[in-house]
């Protein structure tokens, strides 16, 4: 009886939830709140989608803590927002070194002694896009330190302070961390564990109770940001290379509706729907169609 209750109870949970969230698409009213006077940490501030969310977060009074391990780019994108209503530090670090990591939490202490970290925006990454064959051990631990070791450092060095507060994860995977191709392997292995990750911590904040800290894991498409220079797209009309400053406005937008997941472009949710209707190697054909092989002349050019 009390199982039987329980799946009537799960099902009416479900009709609910999927008429609100129709209403929210029909009426683009989903509630959003506000980002201000908030103490964030965002790391790949130097360039590229980490510098295009931190300007998008430097006003009403947030404190924003720039990571990037390039210290003169970082010095830069701190200069560009000398200007806004924003106060802004910067710090040097490699984020895949758990020493770093370590020292990074001190230097932050020092500079907002009386603040928990309220926003984490993890975002710095790397690729090298070599095949399996021809990449270096070096090269895909130097991957998943900077892809997934990074981000579970910083979300541990953030959690507890975020539980006993409140707070907000935003984990950026990829289309990658759904989809794998080639030339990618230990990329896709990086993301795949940031998804996982992700859903693994929203499923403890949900055992333990706690609904005042949000996890985001956004997933992306091929961006404009350099990092995949000259990835063949297929469909280009369907699917074309998203613009970083749009992702950067869809990831705000995500963080402030509280999104768990997003697939971006929304377009993205459909064209995954039928893997679970396939059998394996009908899937990775249906894949490869879609441009999964997308990596297959890829060269970096990119210095990280």
């Amino acid at each position: 009886m009390k199982a039987i209750v329980e799946v009537i109870s799960f099902l009416l949970f479900w009709a609910y939830d999927l008429i609100k969230e129709t209403i929210y698409v029909i009426f683009r009213c989903r509630p959003r709140k506000e980002i201000k006077q908030e103490n964030i940490l965002i790391t790949g501030t130097g360039s590229g989608m980490g510098k295009l969310v931190a300007e998008r977060l430097a006003c009403d009074g947030n404190i924003l803590h720039c990571v990037d391990i390039n210290p003169t780019l970082n010095q830069e994108t701190a200069a560009s927002l000398q200007d806004r209503d924003c106060t802004v530090y910067t710090y040097t670090c490699n984020v895949g070194e758990l020493k770093n990591v370590r020292e990074l939490r001190e230097e932050i202490k020092k500079n907002t002694p009386d603040r928990h970290i309220s926003y984490l925006f993890n975002i710095a990454g790397i690729v090298f896009g070599k095949l399996f064959l021809d990449e270096t051990e070096e090269e895909m631990e130097r991957t998943i330190k900077v892809n997934l070791l990074g981000v579970m450092y910083l979300c541990k060095m953030v959690f507890d302070g975020m539980v006993n507060n409140y707070g907000h994860i935003v984990n950026i995977s990829s289309v990658a961390g759904i989809v794998a191709g080639p030339k990618a392997a230990d990329y896709s292995t990086s993301k795949f564990g940031v998804r996982g990750l992700s859903q693994a911590l929203v499923t403890e904040l949900d055992t333990l109770g706690i609904d005042k800290v949000r996890v985001t894991s956004v997933h992306p498409y091929v961006t404009d940001t350099g990092m995949f220079n000259n990835a063949n797209i297929k469909w280009p009309m369907i699917l074309p290379i998203l613009k970083p400053e749009w992702v950067a406005d869809e990831i705000i937008k995500a963080t402030k509706e509280d999104r768990y997941q997003v697939f971006l472009p929304k377009l993205g949710n459909a064209v995954l729907l039928p893997e679970q209707l396939m059998s394996s190697k009908v899937f990775m054909k249906y894949a490869k169609v879609l441009g999964s092989d997308m990596m297959k002349d890829f060269v970096k050019i990119r210095k990280d």
